[in-house]
């Protein structure tokens, strides 16, 4: 099949969102969503809109944004989609998040448009599926005890049977909340969590961890940022299982998996740089033993879809945190955030039933862009001929 890239557009989207984490209230989801169009597909596509700011206002791509969208996707066009990430630059260092979100949302692209234009699955150009059937896990964000415990028993109700807490980074509130959840939840419901970083030393982390031992924490993520001896001193003075996801980006999870610094590691979107990227993390996750997870960050389908199918091909042992923003808004939890608007771009994404995520095998990501959905949520469009 003799076909090139002809055409990519890159749409800024944004919705008010409400959601909290111990950094403070994001009170708008920002990302990109990208078209690649080739033999008459589209591939579609999404990232982080890295460097636009979170806060309301009329934030479109700046000159900064034009010029790196130019310079990572310009290249593109007129060349055969099936390179796939052979096409794009190489993986940037994560001080360059700015190129690595860009790297991520095109690659995701490229294997929908390349799906569709064979007929097949993302999750057969990614190796084959392993599962079907992915266990969701919501994330509970900040907020008062009372409230965190009712979004709780709201997804339980639903049919989730893992829950992710997010953590204030204050140790007394902390253990107010993860005791008022457990009250109202049950003890045979799985609880993670996750501070973001929030505790200011390995001293305050540890503490945490073995004051929240008796409330059966599986793990913990990202209690604080610090390099990982950090990490690994948290591991060997507590006993818990220990997540990261920012330190197990690539090349960095070499030095997890060498190091013993993790017992769990996140596939967090946004961090990858691509879908490739993910497997090869994946890789080197597995023979060391590590455990595997998917984490969340999009915002309008296209990268939860994406996570979704990754997680059907990776050697996965724990549950896909990324059931997409879309249940926030209509599901278990509707009414308890800010939205103004639908924060979806898709039609028909994969069903949820009873907390679990079925993925189908349809040509690439299996998803459609909705048109006036996605009017609805772009704010600014780039063209690249």
């Amino acid at each position: 099949m003799n076909v090139t890239i002809d055409h990519i557009r890159a749409h800024l989207a944004e919705c008010a969102l409400g959601f909290t984490y111990s950094s403070g209230e994001v009170p708008v989801g920002r990302a990109v969503i990208w078209e690649i169009c080739a033999g008459g597909q589209v591939g579609l596509g999404e990232n982080g809109a890295h460097g636009v700011p979170a806060t309301p206002g009329p934030e479109r791509f700046n000159e900064e944004h034009r010029r790196l969208i130019g310079e990572v996707a310009g290249p593109l066009i007129g060349r055969d989609p099936s390179g796939l990430e052979a096409l794009l630059p190489a993986v940037p260092a994560m001080d360059r998040r700015d190129l690595l979100v860009i790297r991520e949302g095109l690659s995701i692209a490229l294997y929908d448009l390349v799906g569709k234009l064979h007929g097949i699955p993302a999750h057969t150009l990614l190796g084959g599926k392993r599962r079907s059937l992915a266990p969701g896990m919501p994330v509970i964000h900040v907020g008062s005890p009372d409230v965190m415990a009712r979004r709780s028993k709201a997804w339980v109700d639903g049919g989730y049977r893992h829950i992710k807490v997010k953590f204030h980074g204050d140790l007394d509130v902390d253990v107010e909340a993860l005791r008022a959840i457990r009250t109202a939840i049950g003890d045979d419901i799985e609880l993670v969590v996750d501070a973001n970083d929030g505790y200011d030393d390995v001293e305050d982390a540890i503490r945490a961890i073995e004051v929240l031992k008796p409330c059966n924490v599986y793990y913990f993520e990202d209690m604080l940022y610090e390099p990982l001896e950090a990490f690994i001193e948290m591991r060997k003075r507590t006993g818990a299982k220990v997540m990261v996801d920012l330190q197990a980006s690539w090349p960095r999870i070499h030095d997890v998996a060498r190091f013993e610094a993790a017992d769990v590691i996140n596939h967090h979107p946004n961090n990858q740089g691509g879908m490739k990227v993910a497997l090869d993390i994946d890789a080197v996750a597995t023979a060391a033993g590590l455990e595997t997870a998917i984490g969340s960050s999009g915002h309008f389908g296209i990268q939860d879809t994406a996570f979704q199918v990754l997680s059907s091909v990776i050697g996965l042992t724990r549950p896909c945190e990324d059931i997409g923003i879309l249940p926030y808004y209509e599901g278990p939890t509707k009414g308890e955030y800010k939205f103004d608007r639908k924060p979806s771009a898709i039609k028909h994404p994969y069903p949820i039933i009873d907390g679990v995520i079925h993925i189908p095998d349809e040509p690439g990501l299996g998803i459609e862009l909705d048109r006036r959905k996605l009017d609805a949520l772009a704010v600014d469009t780039i063209e690249l001929h």
